[in-house]
């Protein structure tokens, strides 16, 4: 199966009559989507049993006690997707990067590389961000197929998807994020034939 578009840069939002567990009620962030595969981070699933302390001292940081108690400086941890559940991506606004960000839109990057936690942890990382644990993986063909809707894939399989913003990605957690995402993907679809 050929690719017809990339999907990078964009989100994925699962329907409403999805009844895929680990996908169900999701908002995924697209990294990289080409002919070899595509993978990304949910970004809307907050973790029940890690926090960033937890998280940063897996890493062997030690995040400051002060930093815990500043709103937007303490998470959320996210459950980034059934894939490489140890691996860590945070999700970022572009005021930081590094030679390992992946510039995912001009507002958005993604990291995944220690330097992201030292400088959270410092109090020198960007303003908005948003850590993963895990991410969302497909085969090659494999996204693309289930977008199509087509055997073996149903229209059950295809995803809802509009360009990522920071407010789509970074903004609100849990359903509330998923249901303005698909509001977001509704309004973007019902503007293409305007």
């Amino acid at each position: 199966m050929t690719i017809n578009k990339s999907l990078a840069g964009h989100i994925l939002v699962s329907q409403p009559k999805s009844t895929n567990s680990h996908f169900q009620k999701s908002v995924i962030l697209v990294a990289q989507h080409g002919p070899a595969g595509a993978w990304g981070v949910i970004v809307n699933k907050e973790a029940s049993r890690l926090d960033l302390r937890s998280v940063m001292s897996a890493a062997g940081i030690d995040y400051p006690e002060h930093l815990m108690r500043i709103p937007g400086k303490n998470g959320p941890v996210c459950l980034g997707g059934p894939v490489e559940p140890s691996r860590v991506h945070v999700v970022h606004t572009l005021d930081w990067f590094s030679s390992g960000t992946i510039r995912i839109t001009d507002e958005i990057g993604i990291t995944g590389e220690m330097s992201i936690l030292t400088a959270i942890a410092n109090d020198e990382g960007p303003e908005i961000w948003r850590v993963g644990v895990g991410l969302a993986a497909w085969s090659a063909g494999q996204l693309d197929g289930e977008m199509s809707g087509v055997s073996p894939w149903t229209p059950d399989h295809q995803w809802l998807t509009c360009p990522a913003t920071v407010e789509l990605v970074l903004s609100g957690n849990g359903d509330e994020q998923w249901q303005r995402a698909i509001d977001s993907c509704v309004n973007t679809k019902i503007s293409e034939f305007f």
